[in-house]
């Protein structure tokens, strides 16, 4: 329907129109009465049909042009029907005549259909082409009856008769065939085509000028009921209209290719240039195109070309097209500039969701950019987010509440608590995931009472938050300053824990590792404990990490109980879970416990920390496991050490034997025979090892 003719209206401001004169028609006619019982409102004024009258007449006001047309036409009253007709009649006015066609049409008012069937004669084609639209709405029996008059009238103008065989194809109606089928007789062959097309369009059947074809089928078709023929016909037409839409979007996909290879050939600078054309286009998936030019351009841009860029992204973060919008809110967190910041500021308060929960997480990125300009305002940026909090779209919501973690503002903390009592899961799920980033001491008691929610994605990240919690304190507890150095940083109020709320983590989070419901959370616990625990929680560790527990929890338990034996660095503490661990009858996990630890403490560098222990310890145990090569370079290297006494120096040498006899039993000769010569340049003609060693050296050669 073409309410305005000299512009291209939006749909919203047609379906404006509409609504605005619907609602005049109806007071006028007295459709919005009371109901029973309601206080009697006054009569409303009369419909003042000079005021429409001139609202008609104006054709600098094609929207009140519009609504007049239609109110005039749901006004029942004799001035109101004489001035249509008058406005009909004069077809020198096409934007009267076009706004009056329509809201006929709209209405299905048939008393103005001489007036459109004279109108198919005039020498204008859009006022035909308005007319033909309106009458083949109206089409019942009488119009299609002067249709067919029309086509059949010898004296009829053909381009009258083509016209009258359009609106006759396109009233969908079955009373149209028996007319069209005689024009094929016509001598005309602008008729018979106009005809022919009229009656593919009718029925779909594409039988051209063979009018005795025609004819059969319409002996096949004539006697269908009714509804059954608008069923056909309505079949038909989503037929068709499906296979338009597929060709369409055929078209435009390969559009968007070409676009895709030209833009690919182009220059820097050619691209610069051509990237505002595309942002112009029609054709929402190029302007989308545009969108990720765009981005790509942004890497590395000039000063100049990245104030076009923004420049171009801020004009498309306003597309009418929801997806382009998006994309280009969510663009504009990449862009370093003040005015990108106040449009996503701006945008925050959009009426789409999903602009608000873009802008949400561009307004993120922006701030973690490192500028001092864009660092000096992250406070109104964390003022949108917290408003956005509020937001009645959950989406908008959680959104919201990821990004505030991604920035990493402890401001945000009492914020994100606060959201852990929320109704909506996917929102506490949000708060819980940022909180592992912005945990607060302050937040531990709302976090600790968290604990008790429903869902184990919740309960996974809050666990998280409180080892963030534990490990910030014992960070900050061991860099305080010592006494006189008043110059180092010392901690924020608020971020360290006091050792009493240190003990009531520390207990719950042992409760959440023995009795959880979900293994996963349960894992979370014992890695928490790992990263924070002290070792009097070695026993709750062990504990979990025996079979009979999920696979998931004895794993991160025994991995968690190696950590705390590590960060405890106590020789005296190794030595008694390795007791313990031979006495259970791990070996497996007894060697992996030493090599750990082993490992971990000769890569700090402590010169308290005893290694030969350790070390000694491992060579034992891989020996006793036939880890004969784990062993052996350790013992080298325990035997190149200076300062070893006689004692310690037969201990390796023994312990060397064993690893060389084991390199033999597996086959290594080669590395036995190595063994053997190492074995024997270190001892003495009248060491008891000197003959065992002779030994070797002859078995590894073959003798």
């Amino acid at each position: 329907m073409r309410l305005i003719p000299t512009s291209k209206p939006r749909a919203w401001i047609v379906a404006a129109c509409l609504v605005c004169a619907a609602y005049m028609g109806g007071l006028a006619h007295g459709y919005f009465a009371q109901p029973p019982g309601a206080a009697t409102l006054p009569p409303p004024p009369p419909v003042d049909i000079a005021r429409l009258r001139e609202m008609l007449l104006d054709r600098g006001q094609p929207r009140l042009q519009n609504q007049a047309a239609l109110a005039l036409v749901q006004v029942h009253s004799g001035e109101a029907e004489a001035l249509i007709r008058q406005g009909l009649e004069q077809a020198e006015d096409t934007e009267m005549f076009l706004a009056l066609a329509s809201a006929i049409r709209f209405n299905r008012d048939l008393r103005f259909t001489e007036e459109l069937v004279r109108a198919l004669a005039s020498n204008k084609q859009n006022i035909r082409q308005a007319a033909s639209q309106a009458l083949s709405v109206l089409a019942e029996p009488k119009v299609i009856e002067k249709l067919a008059k029309l086509l059949e009238d010898p004296a009829t103008e053909i381009s009258v008769a083509q016209a009258a065989a359009y609106t006759l194809g396109a009233s969908g109606r079955k009373q149209s065939v028996p007319p069209l089928l005689k024009a094929l007789a016509s001598d005309s062959d602008r008729i018979r085509q106009a005809a022919s097309d009229a009656l593919a369009d009718l029925t779909g059947q594409k039988l051209g000028l063979d009018a005795e074809r025609w004819n059969q089928w319409w002996q096949s078709t004539r006697d269908l009921p009714t509804d059954r023929w608008l069923e056909d016909r309505l079949a038909f037409q989503l037929a068709r209209r499906t296979r338009l839409e597929n060709e369409l979007e055929g078209a435009r996909s390969q559009v968007v290719r070409l676009q895709q290879e030209l833009y690919a050939r182009l220059g820097a600078v050619e691209k610069l240039e051509y990237l505002p054309g595309m942002c112009e286009q029609e054709d929402p998936a190029l302007r989308l195109l545009a969108v990720t030019w765009c981005q790509e351009a942004l890497n590395g841009a000039e000063p100049a070309a990245l104030k076009i860029l923004s420049g171009l992204l801020m004009r498309l973060s306003g597309d009418p097209a929801l997806e382009v919008q998006r994309a280009a809110t969510l663009a504009l967190g990449r862009v370093p500039d003040i005015q990108a910041m106040d449009r996503l500021l701006v945008l925050t308060r959009s009426n789409r969701p999903t602009v608000r929960a873009a802008s949400s997480r561009a307004l993120s990125q922006q701030a973690s950019i490192n500028r001092p300009e864009l660092k000096a305002r992250q406070g109104e940026v964390l003022a949108s987010l917290q408003r956005l909090l509020e937001d009645p779209v959950l989406e908008v919501v959680v959104e919201a509440a990821e990004d505030l973690g991604a920035l990493g503002a402890s401001e945000s903390g009492p914020v994100l608590t606060a959201l852990l009592r929320h109704p909506s899961e996917s929102v506490r799920k949000a708060a819980a995931a940022s909180l592992e980033r912005v945990a607060q001491a302050g937040s531990l008691d709302a976090i600790l009472k968290a604990l008790d929610d429903s869902s184990g994605t919740v309960r996974f990240s809050l666990v998280g938050a409180l080892a963030k919690l534990a490990a910030a304190t014992k960070s900050d507890s061991a860099s305080q300053p010592a006494a006189g150095a008043a110059d180092q940083p010392k901690p924020m109020a608020g971020q360290v824990l006091s050792e009493t709320d240190r003990v009531r983590l520390l207990a719950r989070l042992e409760i959440v590792l023995l009795k959880d419901m979900d293994p996963n959370v349960r894992a979370r616990a014992a890695s928490a404990l790992g990263e924070c625990g002290p070792p009097g929680l070695l026993p709750v560790l062990w504990q979990a990490s025996q079979p009979g527990e999920d696979v998931r929890v004895q794993e991160k338990a025994w991995l968690a109980l190696i950590d705390t034996i590590t960060r405890a660095q106590q020789v005296s503490l190794v030595q008694e879970w390795d007791r313990k661990l031979a006495q259970s009858k791990q070996g497996a996990r007894r060697l992996q416990l030493l090599t750990e630890v082993l490992s971990r403490w000769s890569r700090k560098p402590d010169p308290n920390l005893q290694l030969a222990p350790i070390q000694d310890l491992v060579i034992q145990v891989a020996l006793e496991q036939n880890k004969w090569s784990l062993a052996l370079p350790l013992v080298r290297e325990s035997m190149a050490k200076a300062q070893r006494t006689e004692m310690e120096l037969l201990a390796n040498l023994r312990h060397l034997l064993q690893a060389g006899e084991q390199a033999l039993a597996d086959g290594n000769m080669a590395e036995a025979q190595r063994v053997a010569q190492e074995g024997k340049a270190l001892v003495t003609k009248d060491s008891p090892l000197a003959p065992l060693f002779d030994g070797l050296a002859s078995r590894s050669k073959g003798k």
